[in-house]
């Protein structure tokens, strides 16, 4: 969550940014050039089938749970009673149960595969995007942000900042250099989502915050408002937009062996994410009706 939390931290709402445009394709202002973002070139992300295996794997991470639980025998199988009474409160046996996290499990490859795929376009952009001026004064105040973050952190241990700098392998050019990447995408967001009128509604941006709500797990918008600004919730929002806008218009190219292989490993560990969070998923779904 502290990691979460940081991430956000650093990206404000910067003022709206005017400018003039170029041709088709390029896009500038004082601040930025990007000089191409509609039709990037990039690998495609293809979703891997959910195999039975993967099912197993959540199966048995659930079992588990539920035989500590009730203080059951290590090799208790598990049976349609078990489903009924302890596992699921959608279905009453194994093989409906199965099919349900076959479900969870597609979905949440669905999603993985889908933010893989706008990581690869906005990555390209970034790479595509020349800085012709900084705004020095955010910088500074994202790289301030940053610090005092990770001021509170080493006081969480009771280090002092430096030592705390030092034992997690980060300088201050680590922390400038850093600032300055975001302050970029800032830039670049705001660019795009000028030209093409993608700023949320003020229903779509409630609906954006009700959904961060849920995946920070806290309990309402004020209360993820209370711990992130509204104003960096906007922009992290406004950012999301423009990543899904610009991956429905990529162009795909195919890869070399070595891409290849860097992506296979990829859609690898992709995978296991989302077998991982699907397991998750399934057990607090199960735990909270259990309360209820």
């Amino acid at each position: 969550m502290k990691k979460v939390l940081l991430t956000v931290t650093i990206a404000a709402l910067l003022a709206s940014l005017t400018g003039c445009y170029g041709g088709a394709g390029e896009l500038s202002n004082e601040y930025v050039t990007i000089k191409q973002y509609v039709g990037v070139e990039v690998e495609d992300v293809v979703q891997e089938e959910t195999t039975e295996e993967d099912i197993d794997q959540v199966l048995d991470y659930m079992m588990d749970q539920y035989i500590r639980d009730n203080d059951l025998p290590e090799d208790t199988e598990v049976t349609d009673e078990i489903v009924r009474d302890g596992l699921s409160t959608t279905t009453d046996n194994v093989e409906d149960f199965r099919k349900e996290i076959r479900k969870q499990i597609d979905e949440t490859k669905a999603e993985s595969a889908k933010e893989s795929l706008e990581t690869r376009v906005w990555e390209k952009v970034i790479d595509n995007t020349t800085v012709e001026k900084w705004p020095e004064d955010r910088v500074e105040e994202v790289k301030q942000s940053w610090i005092e973050q990770y001021e509170n952190y080493a006081s969480e241990y009771g280090m002092e900042y430096d030592e705390y700098m030092e034992a997690i392998g980060l300088t201050e050019d680590d922390v400038e250099e850093a600032a300055r990447a975001n302050v970029k995408q800032e830039l670049i967001a705001e660019l795009i989502a000028e030209k093409h009128a993608l700023r949320p509604t003020e229903e779509e941006l409630q609906t954006a915050l009700e959904e961060y709500a849920e995946e920070y797990m806290f309990t309402n918008v004020d209360l993820l408002l209370e711990a992130i600004p509204e104003e960096e919730m906007e922009l992290l929002i406004l950012q999301d937009r423009v990543k899904e806008w610009l991956a429905d218009r990529y162009e795909v190219v195919e890869p070399s062996k070595e891409e290849e292989q860097e992506q296979e490993e990829e859609t690898s560990e992709a995978e296991e994410e989302a077998e991982t969070q699907a397991e998750e998923e399934l057990l607090q779904e199960e735990q909270t009706e259990t309360s209820e």
